[in-house]
């Protein structure tokens, strides 16, 4: 919406710059309506050159924001292929630990039943 602003305040600013100088510069009537006719077939010019520049690109916004799409839900699903692969990797790895710990509570409880209780 920005781009548009811009774009009708640049057109108006140019509109209202050329005629406020057709019509400030001294000259004959028939000099000045040529030159109005001139400067208007310019401006219908360039406004339409604008207009095809402008929907170039409305073009190029589009295609870019598809691809980027379509980018965003590759990486959205490698990155979920490699969490997968990484729990496959790491659960033998998960599973020792377990055990170990469950060793050493074990053993940690063997100790307790061995010690002799000390009452104060």
């Amino acid at each position: 919406m920005k781009a548009k602003s811009l774009l009708i305040g640049f057109l108006t600013g140019t509109v209202v710059a050329g005629a406020a100088t057709l019509l400030s510069t001294p000259s004959s009537g028939k000099d000045l309506r040529t030159r109005i006719k001139t400067n208007t077939d310019e401006i219908k010019t360039t406004i339409d050159e604008l207009k095809v520049k402008m929907q170039n690109i409305k073009d190029d916004t589009m295609e870019a924001s598809q691809i980027s799409k379509e980018t965003v839900k590759t990486f959205i699903s490698d990155v979920q292929v490699v969490i997968e692969n990484w729990k496959r990797e790491i659960e033998p790895n998960k599973n020792e630990l377990l055990m170990n710990v469950q060793e050493i509570e074990n053993s940690l409880k063997e100790l307790e039943a061995a010690a002799p209780t000390s009452k104060n």
